[in-house]
């Protein structure tokens, strides 16, 4: 019996690090080409969510969708995989509850003004704060290390970074920190998603 729950927990752990390699390239290129192949998108002017009705909603919309939905399973994989304390339990949970969060923006798009706010927020800020705790709670220095830069960054990349832009003498749509925020959300996923694997 023992070794059947072993197994399950490799596979569940391996199917989470092929996620987590695999969600951030795949919503980063479909999300970039939405941007390109839209008429009306401009990096100075709008926002990534505003890709989610209109012309190219299809894609921006199945790009969040797909990109929560593996998401989901990297930190089901995630929670497996580390040995902590509760800190790192909760901070799995978290990037599970961001990763809903993600899929709903697909849903509800930006012409559902509060729902919207309350679930692109809860992707950009859970995820990060996930991070942290994760950085705080695991015992291996390089993911410690790794997993507090990139949550603060992150953080900082959504919450300080627009205000920064608005005293900017030159224009900048909120689309900037959004992706910046998500490239530096990429670049924990792929290093654990690849660790996962390697597990």
């Amino acid at each position: 019996m023992k070794s059947k729950v072993n197994t399950a927990n490799k596979r569940l752990i391996w199917l989470g690090g092929l996620c987590g390699v695999v969600q951030p390239v795949l919503t980063l290129v479909m999300v970039f080409a939405a941007t390109v192949i839209s008429p009306w998108f401009r990096w100075d002017t709008n926002a990534l969510s505003e890709l989610g009705v209109g012309e190219v909603s299809l894609l921006f919309d199945s790009s969040v969708l797909l990109g929560g939905l593996l998401g989901f399973f990297f930190a089901l994989g995630l929670r497996e995989y580390l040995v902590g304390d509760r800190l790192t339990k909760i901070g799995s949970v978290l990037i599970m509850l961001s990763s809903v969060c993600l899929a709903l923006v697909g849903i509800f798009t930006i012409t559902y003004h509060a729902a919207h706010a309350i679930v692109s927020l809860g992707f950009f800020i859970l995820a990060p704060i996930g991070f942290i705790l994760i950085g705080f709670g695991t015992k291996g220095n390089v993911i410690r290390k790794l997993s507090l830069a990139t949550g603060i960054a992150a953080l900082i990349s959504i919450l300080v970074l627009p205000i920064i832009i608005l005293v900017l003498p030159f224009k900048v749509g909120f689309a900037v920190p959004e992706m910046t925020e998500a490239l530096i959300i990429a670049v924990w996923m792929i290093f654990m998603g690849t660790k996962l694997l390697e597990h």
